[in-house]
């Protein structure tokens, strides 16, 4: 066997060498900190009414709210992630399914990471993927809530009419309850209707926007945060008790149960702190802690103590419940362009929550854990641009309805933050694996260190529960339902791999080529002129389309390029130098005039990571460099399998009937490997197969 390199969708830098610059900073604030950045819209706001609903006076929990999120703040976002999770990379990358990789890395040697042996590891995947079908679930809210929340500061115009008539009666038009109930919501439909109609476009010409305009959103809540403070001075002591977190406790110790309900309040201020981990790849380590310490941290500190500093001199406003911290404590002028750059805001952390959406759905194709999509690139310069309408239509539909049925975000926050909640447990749970493999240290001495954070996460969870009984469980059932069919699509390939081995035709592919070779000498097999392409599953199975071929045509192209495309589950990239291997065979075959000096069959297995999109054709272009060919297009053929999925009612299956009605539904619907490896339709031949599970 040897090695050649191709330059097959080339990774990029570890994120790890990637320099500090201001301009590498500033545009890791659009992509990473969209969400958390637009949370003290609505987060603090939230905190107020749920104490409010639960009996308590608004004064009672203004300043513990304050404590609670700052603590917050400090503990899941800045120790959590920003210091220790960012430490377990995958050569730079982060996500929960990179920590899953990392988690079991040295759990299973090479032969144990194929699609057939998971069982060692298996908790560790499925528990990512729990997370990661969570994640998806409460994706679908935070277009919808950031959007109206956004929106929502055109209430507060009319309350700072001016004295010019025509514009006073504008802005109170503008602000009127009759206008805005439907307003907002339509605005909103129209937002989010062309975020995701766009989608297909691609968004690098706007990309380079995104960090200049959320550094000044920053800028904006962070100035209209310290000038709240200035205006309510007197209140500054209170504020200032916040940063003790006896503050916190002491209120939780006296009121647990109202302590507990504000919880799941507080967890909104820190529901988009996944994004730091999950984006690492693209900025690296140090802009993104750059931009926390230096720009976001700092800016929603103090929006969120002069959100304090209204509230505390605002009982009368508080009582009467029409109220909004962010926009109420603002200059009045400031009004209509703080909505404006709000809601510019809410659109790039929904596009940077879509971007990584297909960015994960990638992912899970590539593991096996969802069926193929039509994946589109979008941009041929810039890395990991890519479109997966399926996904995009889906969102939006979810999205739309979750605006049409809730209309404001007040109504949509008792939906949000159950389903993130879950998968921060589960991301930490999955860091004290990493973090006693790296040590090598017993499991309980692994947790016991992560014990805080778990503790921690844990109220998070209980004081989401009971927004299961009001909305929550909308995206808890869409990812408990996504979750199904991910464990589903994955039990039922792996099923259909252990099927064709037991057949015999996913393995042997040696002694396949012996017999081969006996048919060709004997005249039983015919040489015609073209190369042909096979596709196979693993790097040692024999392509069910070769095997039906030869069986029905008899026939062996004068090249013959059997082509395996596999995902290492623990790297995220995989280097050019790794990327093709050879396998060649064809010395043994009788010597046919004009083509014994080329080999008969050449096995190729390209290696990509499980960060990226499988391309053929460089595999293909490295096969034919190997060959010393430049076939003509019109004379290379692909030959594909194609599986009919039949019950076996002979024995028993790994799949009960649901499942496999299921499976079978899904393998149907899957995208064909023609369109979704971008195959030449006119050259490609299916020869189909039916697989007894």
């Amino acid at each position: 066997m040897k090695e050649a390199s191709s330059a097959a969708n080339p990774s990029p830098s570890s994120s790890l060498a990637q320099p500090l610059t201001l301009g590498a900073t500033i545009a890791a604030l659009g992509v990473v900190y969209g969400d958390i950045g637009t949370s003290p819209l609505y987060a603090f706001r939230e905190c107020i009414r749920y104490g409010m609903h639960a009996g308590a006076s608004p004064m009672q929990v203004i300043t513990p709210a304050l404590s609670m999120i700052i603590w917050s703040l400090i503990a899941i976002v800045t120790i959590k992630y920003v210091i220790f999770l960012m430490e377990a990379n995958d050569e730079g990358e982060g996500g929960i399914m990179t920590l899953v990789s990392l988690a079991s890395k040295e759990v299973n040697s090479e032969e144990t990471k194929s699609l057939t042996h998971r069982k060692p590891r298996s908790g560790f995947i499925l528990l990512g993927v729990f997370g990661t079908a969570l994640l998806f679930g409460d994706g679908v809210i935070t277009p919808a809530i950031s959007v109206l929340s956004a929106l929502e500061g055109i209430k507060e115009v009319g309350a700072h009419a001016t004295n010019t008539a025509d514009l006073n009666v504008f802005l109170r038009t503008l602000s009127d309850p009759k206008f805005t109930h439907y307003f907002i919501p339509t605005a909103a439909v129209a937002i989010l209707f062309g975020i995701f109609y766009l989608q297909k476009r691609g968004s690098g010409k706007v990309g380079m926007y995104f960090g200049p305009i959320t550094l000044i959103w920053f800028i904006a809540i962070a100035t209209t945060g310290v000038w709240s403070i200035i205006q309510h001075h007197e209140h500054i002591p209170a504020l200032l008790s916040t940063f003790n977190p006896l503050t916190a406790i002491s209120f939780f110790l006296e009121h647990p149960g109202l302590g507990m309900i504000i919880l799941g309040a507080v967890f909104l201020a820190v529901t988009g702190a996944e994004a730091l981990y999950a984006d690492m790849g693209h900025f690296g380590q140090k802009p993104i802690r750059a931009g926390w310490y230096f720009i976001v941290f700092p800016a929603l500190i103090l929006n969120y103590l002069g959100q304090g500093a209204w509230a505390l001199s605002s009982e009368a406003k508080l009582l009467q419940g029409e109220f909004n911290p962010f926009f109420n404590m603002a200059p009045g002028w400031t009004q209509i362009p703080l909505t404006v750059i709000a809601t510019l805001a809410a659109i790039i952390a929904s596009q940077a929550l879509i971007s990584g959406a297909f960015s994960t759905t990638m992912q899970a194709i590539q593991l096996n854990f969802l069926p193929r999509m039509r994946i589109e690139r979008t941009s041929d310069k810039e890395y990991g641009q890519i479109y997966v309408p399926i996904v995009n239509w889906l969102l939006m539909i979810g999205t739309i309805y979750l605006v049409l049925q809730y209309r404001s975000s007040e109504n949509l926050v008792s939906a949000y933050g159950i389903a993130v909640s879950l998968t921060m447990f589960a991301t930490t749970i999955l860091f004290g694996q990493y973090i006693r493999r790296k040590l090598n240290i017993p499991v309980f001495a692994g947790f016991i260190l992560v014990a805080p954070l778990l503790l921690l996460e844990f109220f998070f969870v209980l004081g989401n529960l009971p927004k299961i009984f009001e909305a929550g469980w909308l995206p808890l059932a869409a990812g408990f339902l996504l979750y199904y069919l991910m464990s589903v699509w994955n039990k039922g390939r792996i099923a259909m791999r252990n099927k064709l081995i037991e057949t015999g035709t996913g393995d042997d592919f040696a002694i396949f080529l012996d017999s081969v070779e006996d048919r060709f000498c004997a005249g039983k097999l015919s040489r015609v002129k073209g190369t042909a392409i096979y596709l196979a599953g693993t790097s040692n199975a024999v392509p069910m389309a070769l095997a039906h071929n030869l069986k029905h045509n008899r026939v062996l192209h004068d090249h013959i390029i059997i082509v395996t495309l596999t995902i290492d589950e623990d790297r995220a990239y995989v280097s050019r130098d790794e990327r093709v291997t050879f396998t060649t065979r064809g010395s043994k075959f009788c010597s046919v005039s004009n083509q014994e000096d080329f080999p008969l069959v050449l096995r190729v297995v390209g290696k990509f990571g499980f960060r990226e999109q499988q391309d053929i054709f460089p595999v293909l272009e490295a096969a034919y460099q190997e060959l010393g060919i430049k076939p003509n297009p019109l004379e290379v053929t692909y030959f594909l399998s194609r599986e009919t999925i039949v019950r076996d009612t002979s024995k028993n299956f790994s799949l009960n009937i649901v499942q496999e009605k299921l499976f079978e539904v899904l393998n149907r619907n899957a995208l064909s490997a023609t369109a979704y490896f971008n195959l030449p339709p006119g050259r490609v031949v299916e020869l189909g197969m039916q697989v007894e599970l």
